[in-house]
């Protein structure tokens, strides 16, 4: 899953924390950022490099909502159903979405093209009802109709292996997980 080096730099990361715990997140996120989400095998490499037990790592990750345990649609939107977005409309632009994409909210639509997730609190509540995608780009000021036409643009763009997501290890400005990421 890691090369040697990728090894080195998590166990160097690691070092610089009197807490074990706080750098398995850096971990997790490698992980994520490697093949899209986290599987037993990276959950179980994660385990023998912090030496927390998988229940320690299933705990952060249920409480970090950025982190997943199963696969993705190549787009993820996070919709905000806080209060602000809430009041503003977001319970209508995600069932607008879970209609559009014919699955469950968390699930990947029938084109891969997206899971649409409900987030607690994106803090754009001055845009809301405001989504992220990719978790880097934020959309505002959503309707039912407006998210309709995000998912149609997200299932006619082709498929292309990015590299989103936080990328945690970089060395010399470049990062080493942007190989072989598909998801």
């Amino acid at each position: 899953m890691f090369t040697e080096d990728e090894l080195e730099h998590l166990r160097e990361h690691l070092s610089h924390y009197p807490e074990r715990r706080a750098g398995a997140i850096y971990c997790l996120y490698a992980v994520q950022d490697k093949i899209g989400y986290i599987d037993d095998k990276g959950i179980m490499m994660v385990t023998e490099l912090t030496g927390l037990s998988k229940t320690q790592l299933e705990e952060l990750i249920t409480f970090f909502t950025l982190l997943r345990r199963r696969p993705v649609g190549r787009n993820v939107l996070r919709i905000c159903d806080s209060i602000s977005c809430h009041v503003m409309g977001s319970r209508q632009v995600l069932e607008a979405a879970e209609a559009h994409t014919g699955v469950a909210l968390g699930e990947i639509s029938r084109t891969g093209s997206v899971t649409i997730l409900p987030s607690i609190c994106l803090g754009l509540c001055n845009h809301a009802p405001a989504a992220l995608l990719n978790d880097e780009d934020e959309v505002s000021r959503l309707t039912p109709e407006s998210v309709q036409k995000l998912l149609d643009e997200l299932d006619q763009q082709p498929f292309q292996q990015s590299a989103t997501g936080s990328q945690v290890i970089a060395t010399s400005g470049h990062s080493m997980l942007t190989e072989g990421r598909d998801h």
